[in-house]
């Protein structure tokens, strides 16, 4: 009786998704306990680094490690799925409880956050979510800024965002490697060969002190550089 009485004060119907913090996910589809939180950041960095050892075709540019990396970390990772995935680093990891994709409460499949405002019902016909996203969409509307600085808690499987005028913009992934902060991310296809064919590109894990003291300040994670949008977290952690 009670919760009829909250669900008609607030406007929901038992079946109809909040969205409380009005963040553009349902409440359903975030993870709100401190366990899940932390597991889902060990699976995200544990799959990022396990693909950076073990490359595939399946990444391809710097957006596409994020996307890659958050959609396996919330699949349930039972022995049909290590099969396929191959080497893992940390195989220990404890599984996420909330929920597991594909079967992400009210969204599904369409994970990722494509537009400003609220959850809606709808939201994933009118294509404010969707199973893809590129690095301006992850920053606008996927994530939401914590700070410009290092020791302002950022936490491992935090993200980086770059946003030069002369460039296109680039997202990183933060993690650390015995208490040391690290940088992954992939380069995205670069310049055309020869042959005529655009080169692949590559993951790269670089300490944070070495993109610190680049000559060139474009991918410099510093207060001072204006390319540097700051850190930035998924909202479903959030």
């Amino acid at each position: 009786m009670y919760t009829l009485i909250f669900l008609f004060i607030v406007g929901a119907t038992p079946h109809q998704a909040v969205d409380a913090d009005r963040d553009g996910f349902p409440d359903a589809a975030e993870l709100k306990t401190s366990a899940d939180r932390h597991n889902f950041r060990r699976w995200f960095v544990t799959i990022a680094l396990s693909r950076h050892l073990n490359p595939r075709d399946d990444v391809r540019d710097c957006a596409g490690l994020v996307l890659y990396s958050y959609r396996e970390a919330l699949k349930s990772h039972d022995e049909d799925w290590r099969a396929q995935f191959g080497e893992l680093l940390d195989p220990s990891i404890p599984e996420i409880a909330a929920f597991h994709y594909p079967k992400v409460p009210y969204i599904g499949t369409e994970i990722f956050r494509l537009a400003d405002g609220p959850y809606e019902p709808g939201d994933r016909e009118r294509g404010k979510l969707g199973n893809f996203a590129d690095v301006p969409h992850l920053m606008n509307y996927h994530t939401v800024k914590l700070t410009r600085r290092l020791d302002d808690g950022v936490l491992a499987g935090d993200l980086l965002f770059f946003t030069p005028k002369d460039k296109s913009s680039h997202v990183m992934i933060y993690l650390q490697i015995k208490g040391e902060p690290h940088l992954l991310y992939h380069t995205g296809p670069g310049d055309y060969e020869y042959s005529g064919e655009e080169k692949a590109g590559e993951m790269r894990l670089v300490k944070f002190e070495t993109l610190m003291s680049l000559d060139e300040g474009t991918w410099r994670p510093d207060e001072a550089n204006p390319a540097f949008a700051g850190f930035y977290r998924f909202k479903i952690l959030d």
